[in-house]
């Protein structure tokens, strides 16, 4: 973990406030997309299990009643991302029907977000802000998807939901800035990013990478990435419940918690307009005391609306 937590310290502790080049296209397009991940991809089955994410996104086009959302830097582009995921949580084994004392409580989440980002095309930084309301609990139904996909891929049934985490309405705000380089590279691409994040399930601030290394024009585009963060936690609701929340005898106490979190996402990207795929596998340094550290991967696959195309000047 000390080795995962320095890789990520040195490429995330670049100098921040340099000025990248400026982005040499403006385009417009709407998108959808639909990510699965699964801890099975991985050959594990514990911790977090499963996740299904459906995405609309709305980039640069004309939406007024929406443009008060967002926060005015020069010379902006923006980008509206809005859609609904599900998450499903378990302990380090699926085949007890007693509550696991001291390991990950079984958990589900529900919540729909919406994020708004502002890009300065001169200067090449991003200012976001967004929101994720939902629930945690049995209206999630994490459950339910879990066991229908254990049953299609003929898996053990999980054994110990009635132990999940209490019910409760959750909300979460957070604010981000990033900064981009290479912008008008065909062949490379980093930004560098500090995301914080408030609210009843999640407390945290997370220091974040993203390169691209291979082909990336404007409707073709192949390229491998990595996108490592380091996260410092104060409060993760679906290890310790919801804030608000009825108290469980589940949640783990907050001297478990670990509060500095590697991760580590590796992922290939394939966009032949109007469509979009991509694969990847991610890290995760142990949450807990006592866990272990944990692995899953994960499939996206999208289309592209292309609205319109010009070149700048």
């Amino acid at each position: 973990m000390e080795m995962n937590i320095r890789m990520s310290l040195l490429v995330l502790l670049f100098p921040l406030m340099s000025y990248g080049q400026l982005a040499d296209s403006l385009y417009e397009f709407q998108s959808f997309r639909l990510t699965y991940e699964n801890d099975i991809f991985t050959a594990s089955d514990r911790y977090y299990s499963q996740g299904i994410f459906l995405q609309y996104e709305h980039h640069n086009m004309k939406l007024n009643w929406l443009e008060k959302f967002f926060i005015r830097v020069p010379d902006i582009e923006r980008n509206f991302q809005t859609g609904v995921s599900q998450r499903a949580y378990t302990p380090s084994t699926i085949l007890s029907d007693t509550l696991l004392v001291g390991d990950r409580p079984y958990a589900g989440t529900i919540t729909y977000g919406a994020q708004f980002f502002s890009r300065s095309r001169s200067r090449n930084y991003t200012l976001n802000w967004g929101v994720n309301a939902g629930f945690i609990g049995k209206p999630a139904f994490g459950e339910y998807t879990q066991t229908t996909v254990h049953k299609w891929i003929d898996n053990a049934i999980p054994m110990g939901w009635e132990h999940q985490l209490n019910t409760s309405f959750v909300v979460d705000l957070n604010f981000g800035v990033s900064k981009s380089f290479f912008s008008r590279s065909r062949w490379i691409r980093l930004s560098l990013t500090d995301l914080v994040t408030m609210g009843t399930l999640t407390n945290d601030m997370r220091l974040q990478g993203y390169l691209k290394l291979g082909y990336i024009g404007l409707r073709r585009q192949f390229y491998l990435y990595y996108l490592p963060e380091l996260r410092i936690v104060a409060y993760d609701g679906t290890l310790q419940g919801a804030i608000f929340a009825v108290p469980s005898k589940a949640a783990l106490p907050a001297r478990s918690i670990e509060r500095l979190v590697s991760e580590q996402q590796i992922g290939i990207y394939l966009q032949y307009s109007p469509f979009f795929a991509s694969a990847h596998f991610h890290y995760q340094s142990r949450l807990f005391k006592y866990a272990w550290n944990h692995m899953w991967g994960g499939l996206t696959i999208g289309y592209m609306m292309w609205d319109s195309y010009k070149k700048k000047r």
